[in-house]
């Protein structure tokens, strides 16, 4: 399967995003070179903040959809910005059902998929247990999946309040790969065993104090 090339609304997006976050973060990545350059991927990260997407996104160099809730996507401008940054639209409300869906037509057009197993950003910064939504979607595709660890971004969003404050860079780190057998059936064994190995392999990646 060939790689999926950027278009050039996601190439100048990730080139900004790349700069400022150099500029005003501090930004470091790690193991960037750990994600397979093709074919369906899944990014599975822990979760900080609402900038968590932009910096996984922009320390490789192939593109990766993450899920947007769907109403942004009636906005004017994001109406037109969103698709070209290939963000998956998802109905306030509809559940992981529908995110399962969505993550499973991208995977199956070869792209890489961004998610957070958490379901929602830590309020302590602390790793939360992961739900079963992300080893689904993996089993279900055959995509591998590359635990994700993000620190930082919590200091560094909102800008305007925490700007000259920070006390840490924005730090991104990719580990490696987890192969993942495609299945039809999966059992609920399966799922939880999966769950927790993306889980561990996570944390592993953590500092401490993000454990």
């Amino acid at each position: 399967m060939e790689a999926t090339k950027p278009n050039p609304v996601y190439r100048a997006a990730w080139c900004l995003a790349r700069f400022l976050l150099h500029l005003l973060f501090g930004y470091r990545v790690e193991g960037a070179e750990r994600v397979p350059p093709r074919g369906p991927v899944i990014l599975a990260a822990n979760h900080l903040s609402i900038l968590d997407p932009i910096a996984i996104g922009a320390g490789v160099r192939r593109p990766v959809s993450f899920l947007a809730r769907a109403d942004v996507f009636r906005l004017p401008l994001l109406s037109w910005l969103l698709p070209r940054l290939y963000a998956i639209p998802v109905e306030r409300g509809a559940g992981d059902l529908a995110a399962i869906k969505n993550a499973i037509r991208a995977l199956e057009k070869g792209m890489a998929f961004g998610i957070f197993p958490e379901g929602t950003r830590s309020r302590t910064g602390k790793l939360q247990p992961f739900k079963t939504g992300v080893a689904a979607i993996a089993l279900r595709t055959g995509a591998s999946v590359v635990p994700v660890a993000v620190t930082g971004t919590e200091e560094a969003w909102p800008v305007g309040r925490k700007l000259f404050r920070l006390r840490r860079p924005v730090r991104v780190v990719y580990g490696e790969p987890i192969p993942v057998p495609r299945k039809s059936k999966v059992t609920h064994q399966e799922l939880e065993n999966l769950t927790r190995e993306i889980e561990a392999r996570v944390r592993e990646l953590l500092p401490p104090r993000y454990r």
